[in-house]
């Protein structure tokens, strides 16, 4: 019996130090990955490559309390990274810090532990990550507008606090949400993460060709999307002032926007024109199989 437990013992142990390693990596993956910027707002905030899925990841591999507490240390992260816009207050009071810290980095980043919470709804891996993205990422984004009708609202020239912070946060973390889900759409897809050690899907688990054209045509979606959102608000917003001018529109390249925009709307119309067309022969084909 004694045996028995000290084994026990050992093997959870075992698990904490692995699960201890594994957070880890992927808080270094995601801090590595939020470097990774596509847009980079004036007054914070950023578009990355995905850097919130090795979060969102963890929360699903390994519940709630872990997700949030991995959240929590990538926010401090985050922080640290982040300090020079805490320095550049003009208030220092105690709770105009301290809202900030709390709203835009520990609170803001701890709601990726909610990633994983459709593990036991979604039978599919690939639609648990993708509505846990975007919850995730909708929490994310009414933190950072709270911090920004507070904090950083003494600070803006518009008095319309609330309707400057919804906007100014939409612009960063709405192609950041459309990225993050077709990532986790992505791997979710082409990984299990339900294993105890990394492994790909298993065969029969492996989204069909339907799902793969899908998933294809909301990829070039969600990119044209993206590099429109890049593109335009980039110009939108006055570096010094903080406040948004039409005048930048002069800046954007129209013709790469519309074009790029056209191509790759075009080509997520034609795929899934041909997913429709194959469901229907696939269809068609059950049909004549059963009359035979």
């Amino acid at each position: 019996m004694e045996q028995k437990s000290k084994n026990t013992e050992q093997k959870r142990k075992k698990l904490n130090i692995a699960r201890l390693t594994e957070s880890a990596m992927m808080i270094a993956i995601a801090t590595l990955l939020s470097m990774a910027k596509l847009l980079d707002m004036p007054y914070g905030g950023s578009v990355t490559l995905a850097s919130m899925l090795p979060l969102v990841i963890l929360a699903y591999r390994h519940g709630l309390g872990w997700g949030v507490l991995s959240g929590l240390a990538y926010g401090a992260v985050q922080l640290a990274l982040g300090s020079e816009n805490i320095g550049y207050l003009p208030v220092k009071d105690f709770a105009s810090v301290a809202t900030l810290i709390l709203a835009d980095y520990l609170l803001a980043f701890a709601v990726l532990g909610l990633g994983g919470i459709f593990r036991k709804v979604c039978k599919r891996q690939a639609t648990a990550l993708a509505f846990g993205s975007v919850l995730v990422a909708v929490l994310r984004y009414a933190c950072h507008v709270a911090a920004g009708w507070t904090v950083w609202a003494q600070f803006s020239l518009t008095k319309a606090g609330l309707l400057y912070s919804l906007s100014y946060n939409a612009t960063y973390m709405l192609p950041e949400m459309l990225i993050l889900v077709v990532a986790a759409i992505f791997l979710g897809n082409a990984l299990d993460f339900r294993a105890d050690s990394l492994r790909p899907m298993p065969r029969e688990e492996k989204s069909s060709v339907s799902s793969g054209l899908l998933m294809s045509a909301l990829a070039l979606i969600s990119f044209a999307l993206s590099f429109d959102v890049v593109q335009i608000f980039s110009k939108l917003q006055d570096a010094d002032t903080g406040a948004f001018s039409s005048a930048g529109l002069k800046e954007v390249n129209w013709l790469l926007v519309i074009v790029l925009t056209a191509v790759c709307f075009a080509a997520a119309i034609g795929l899934l024109i041909v997913r429709r067309n194959g469901k229907r022969a696939e269809k068609e084909e059950k049909k004549q199989q059963k009359e035979q």
